[in-house]
């Protein structure tokens, strides 16, 4: 199950929780983060986390968007992976080449990939 982790508008009724289908439909609960220079929620994915302790999680998707070169993010997720023993994976959005994803063209985020979530796997 991959909700976002916040409502869009952010309100409690529309939250993903209002959506939770139920522990039996769930096998993982997942989250997106996205880094787009605009702030990044990481609250609501440490609620999300914590609402669903029974669950294995992940980062169903997680990436800079075009123009963020961000060390500061990248070493949060590693962080947080390391943190949260119940993450199971996290994948990285569109790192192909060429994509505005792509971590060639970032290289204090691509220093910090190595460093932080390599050692992870």
């Amino acid at each position: 199950w991959n909700p976002q982790g916040f409502g869009s508008p952010d309100l409690k009724s529309n939250s993903a929780n209002a959506y939770y289908p139920g522990d039996k439909y769930v096998d993982v609960v997942a989250n997106d983060l996205y880094d787009f220079g605009r702030g990044v929620e990481w609250e609501a994915n440490l609620d999300l986390y914590r609402a669903h302790p029974d669950k294995p999680y992940a980062i169903g998707e997680w990436g800079l968007g075009p123009g963020v070169d961000s060390a500061a993010f990248v070493e949060k997720m590693g962080n947080f992976v390391k943190s949260h023993p119940r993450v199971e994976t996290i994948v990285y959005y569109r790192s192909q080449t060429g994509s505005t994803f792509d971590l060639s063209s970032k290289p204090r985020a691509r220093a910090a990939y190595k460093r932080y979530i390599l050692p992870l796997g």
